[in-house]
């Protein structure tokens, strides 16, 4: 909304929180197209502030559009013939631009070539008066660069419309329906137990903190179930609305390495989901995320749900500034470490409360062990007594319960199933701990699935899965591996099996910490896998790698120098993944011709060496390699050999300037990264 141009005899203030910011000339399209349009906004269910109508008696308006124009989470721009010859509208324009925010044109009798060109164009007139008017050249420049930015922005033209001016609204409105942000409920078990009184109690909490923002944390020990708590009460506040905007944060360890670090790529990940869910906002770098984040106090009252938090400085790294929040706001932090949490609510001046997420009881275990072994209430008779032994030896832990209990599922088909679940319960007695639990339904799996899921647990963690399947595709008669001759079915199984799971939004695996940890150490003492980074630097320092050696990451590795031969006694290596930044010299043919993932983040090199055989590949990255000035020197492109490459990653190679003319004849390659390559 821009004031008229006389200068503005209304005063007011904002007095809600709005979702459409209206940018128009009000004698041009005020009266007509721009009052129709905000009526259909509300009744399309959102708030638009277009002028008087938004204003309160008693306050600047100047400020109080300033406001409006900030809280506002989608911008509309209606540029009409006189629009330039504002003021208002002109400044409104540059804060839009700059806000980050979607900005929607619409070109009401105007073409957005005249915003391209204003000296020569409809505004020309307009911007000599301003001139004339003494305006700055420096404020002459900022309008014309956001006339030009908006003018490359892909909006509506009336014309386009036939001057249907009915048809335009709806389109907009439909337009600024995408844009805006929606409290979407997050994914949730499909058989729930237990949930209904401890959500509750946790709702309870928040009603109690009053009228300011407070934080809760769930605590509990790996698989008791936080995060299917966290995700109950995220949904009911979705459908109560109590909260302006909501995100739901969770945090992946990274499977690469020992500890739990999270890779700095996730956690920028983490913090543009959470601008973007709270303000719309999509930024490329996280260099200005705390000014950022400074401005949701604007919005109101959020929920912000930051899910398996292990180290306080995870926490901070995604909401820096709890004290700003909006009064009203709520903070669900889970951990499995107590401390973390009071942490978290002691370095902040808000009132906090503990949830102890303990395990199920006998009644509730029964139920959701059923439940995932018979996709029953009740067990069959004839295995109740086996059954209530199985659940004992669970010990209420819901993951355990989940995954053997699935693990059991079609074993009622089978010739010897009474002998299946002995072995399961003596196993269980044996084995009292969760991982022993866990380990069980590992050792019942085929051998394909046994292969996949070490795969998943050790290197595909957080993944895309068609990654992974174009790896185990590329494996499929390799004799060294084994492969997996039907990734799909396996696949199923493990799904089935609740030992892995995929994440319907990004279409990316999901491994619970427990699994990984255990994966992970099945796949040492296997000697196929080295992926923490400690052991598989003492691997390489100590040449323990062997012909049995699969993986290697020294993602998480001090280590920053390497000779190729460090490599050589892992002649069947298909996996290798280098600290950032490393140097590796010498004879790169030591290094195996199976590989089939390599990761060379920062790698110190002007061009690939003719000598690694990259012929098996199916994921190359060189991201950030900025001495990289070619892929490859000799005539022909080594990509005529690619045949199984699906992903290639340049991202920051900013020293490269041309590719090989023959990188398009690469007919599997689905991912090529060019972002960033400047030149």
């Amino acid at each position: 909304m821009a004031m008229n141009d006389c200068k503005a005899s209304t005063s007011g203030a904002v007095t809600e929180n709005f979702d459409v910011f209206l940018n128009h000339r009000g004698p041009d399209v005020k009266a007509t197209f721009v009052a129709h349009l905000e009526d259909a906004l509300r009744c399309a269910g959102f708030r638009p502030f277009l002028d008087a109508r938004s204003l309160m008696k008693g306050n600047p308006a100047l400020k109080s559009i300033d406001q409006a124009l900030d809280a506002a989470k989608v911008h509309v721009a209606v540029v009409s013939k006189r629009y330039a010859e504002s003021k208002y509208c002109l400044n409104e324009l540059v804060a839009m631009m700059r806000s980050g925010k979607p900005v929607i044109p619409v070109f009401y009798d105007i073409e957005p070539v005249d915003l391209r060109w204003v000296e020569n164009g409809s505004f020309a007139e307009a911007f000599l008066k301003h001139k004339s008017k003494g305006r700055t050249q420096k404020k002459l420049q900022e309008w014309t660069d956001a006339l030009r930015a908006l003018a490359d922005i892909t909006g509506f033209c009336l014309a386009n419309f036939k001057r249907d001016e009915a048809k335009l609204k709806r389109e907009v409105v439909n337009q600024v329906a995408r844009l805006s942000p929606s409290n979407d409920p997050v994914d949730v078990e499909p058989y729930r137990v237990g949930l209904q009184g401890r959500a509750h109690a946790c709702i309870q909490m928040s009603d109690n903190m009053g009228a300011g923002a407070g934080i809760i944390g769930l605590v509990g020990m790996g698989g008791v179930g936080k995060t299917t708590l966290a995700r109950e009460i995220y949904n009911h506040f979705v459908a109560e609305k109590k909260f302006r905007n909501m995100t739901f944060l969770e945090i992946h360890r990274d499977s690469s390495t020992s500890d739990v670090e999270v890779r700095s790529t996730w956690v920028r990940e983490l913090q543009k989901q959470l601008l973007w869910n709270l303000l719309r906002v999509q930024t490329s770098t996280s260099n200005d995320y705390s000014s950022w984040f400074r401005k949701i106090a604007s919005v109101g009252p959020v929920l912000i749900v930051v899910d398996n938090v292990y180290k306080l400085n995870q926490f901070e790294a995604l909401v820096p500034f709890v004290n700003d929040l909006h009064p009203g706001s709520r903070i669900i932090v889970t951990s499995r470490d107590r401390s973390v949490c009071n942490n978290v609510a002691g370095r902040s001046k808000l009132e906090h409360c503990l949830y102890d997420v303990s395990t199920l009881g006998v009644e509730e275990s029964s139920m959701l062990f059923n439940w995932h072994a018979f996709q029953a209430d009740e067990a069959p008779e004839e295995l109740k007594g086996v059954a209530k032994d199985v659940v004992k030896g669970c010990g209420g832990l819901p993951l355990a319960l989940k995954v053997v209990g699935s693990s059991l599922f079609d074993v009622r088909s089978y010739e010897y199933s009474e002998a299946i679940w002995l072995e399961a319960v003596h196993a269980l007695r044996q084995n009292p701990d969760v991982k022993g639990v866990l380990k069980w339904s590992y050792d019942h799996l085929s051998k394909p699935e046994k292969h996949m899921f070490l795969d998943i647990a050790c290197l595909f963690c957080n993944h895309m899965v068609e990654e992974a399947l174009a790896y185990w595709r590329s494996c499929q008669d390799c004799m060294s591996c084994g492969g997996v001759e039907t990734p799909h079915t396996s696949l199923r199984s493990l799904i089935n099996k609740n030992l892995v799971s995929v994440d319907c939004g990004r279409t990316a695996f999901k491994v619970h910490d427990l699994l990984i940890d255990l994966g992970q150490e099945i796949g040492k003492k296997a000697k196929k896998h080295c992926v923490n980074g400690t052991n598989a630097e003492a691997s390489i320092m100590k040449k323990q790698g062997t012909n049995k050696t699969l993986s290697l990451s020294l993602v998480g590795s001090r280590k920053q120098k390497f000779e190729a031969e460090d490599f050589a006694s892992m002649p069947n290596l298909h996996f290798l993944e280098l600290p950032d930044g490393c140097v590796v010299t010498r004879d790169f043919r030591c290094i195996s011709t199976k590989i089939r993932w390599l990761r060379l983040r920062g790698i110190v090199l002007d061009c690939i060496p003719l000598r690694l055989d990259l012929s098996c590949l199916t994921s190359l990255d060189f991201s950030m390699s900025t001495n990289l000035a070619s892929l490859w020197t000799e005539p022909q492109s080594m990509l005529e050999g690619f045949r199984n490459l699906l992903q290639l990653n340049l991202q920051e190679c900013t020293s490269i300037t041309r590719l090989p003319n023959s990188i398009g004849q690469s007919l599997g390659l689905q991912d090529l990264n060019l972002h960033d390559c400047k030149n």
